[in-house]
């Protein structure tokens, strides 16, 4: 926990501090976080080829 005077002074280094512990706690679920991101690039190519699709038909 970080001290709520450390935040009042230093509120940009104190974000930076707590988005550095989420990421080094969340570590575990990188493997996870990678599967969806190429989920989602894989997603967002079939949409665009739906849409290319529908498209032309039109």
């Amino acid at each position: 926990m970080v001290d709520e005077s450390y935040k009042k002074l230093h509120p940009i280094l104190s974000e930076v501090t707590q988005t550095y512990v989420e990421l080094y706690t969340n570590r575990p679920n990188e493997k996870n976080r990678q599967e969806l991101i190429k989920l989602e690039a894989l997603l967002h190519e079939k949409l665009q080829k739906l849409q290319k699709v529908r498209d032309e038909k039109e």
